[in-house]
């Protein structure tokens, strides 16, 4: 069989065993995905083409539709992708600083029953008990506003933006600390060009009581 074979073939066997936990295959995209009504959660497999076969990273998206819908009111995403973005999300390995040692490796089709059974445990093991975790808006809040060191989630949406709007939801007694520290960032990051931006998203939060 072939690289798109051997990939179609995984992804259905997983579709498979997934649907008891109400994951639904998106085949286009190799992802799996939960709906909630405030939100979602996506288990993805990123497939990287490799002269031998399929190098398969694994990453966890959580959206929560109260965040995004404020962090659109000023972001620039056109509105057809707007209902597309997550408010959280991680690979694996980056959650478990680990360094590859958590990608699967589809290089023929006798690969793909252990990567199934890999993946399958990785899913149960690693990425239900995040979903859960993560699955509050409070969690998500902790994780994001660290005032010493860094969060796991990291970039700049993070680093902004997503704090300010979720220690405002979670009404944060440290909410003006964070509203200086990104602040702060936005005014070094690439000479102020998205703190515009973020004080205009400050004047929308100030609105909510």
């Amino acid at each position: 069989m072939n690289k798109e074979t051997n990939k179609n073939t995984l992804l259905e066997l997983l579709h498979n065993r997934f649907k008891q936990y109400n994951y639904s295959l998106n085949r286009s995209l190799a992802e799996f995905t939960k709906r909630e009504p405030d939100g979602w959660s996506k288990f993805q497999l990123i497939f990287l083409n490799r002269d031998a076969g399929w190098e398969i990273n694994i990453g966890m998206l959580i959206r929560k539709n109260v965040v995004e819908d404020l962090y659109h009111k000023v972001s620039s995403f056109e509105p057809k992708y707007q209902k597309t973005t997550p408010t959280v999300g991680i690979t694996v390995e980056n959650l478990l600083d680990d360094n590859k040692k958590h990608r699967c490796y589809l290089n023929s089709n006798e690969d793909i029953e252990n990567c199934v059974y890999y993946i399958e445990k990785i899913f149960r093991d690693i990425a239900l008990p995040f979903f859960r975790q993560y699955n509050e808006i409070g969690n998500i809040e902790k994780a994001v506003n660290v005032k010493n060191g860094k969060s796991i989630f990291s970039g700049l949406k993070y680093e902004g933006n997503l704090g300010v709007i979720l220690a405002k939801l979670v009404r944060n007694p440290d909410y003006p600390f964070f509203v200086e520290k990104n602040r702060n960032y936005y005014t070094t990051l690439n000479d102020g060009y998205f703190l515009p931006q973020y004080e205009k998203l400050l004047e929308i939060l100030a609105e909510i009581r």
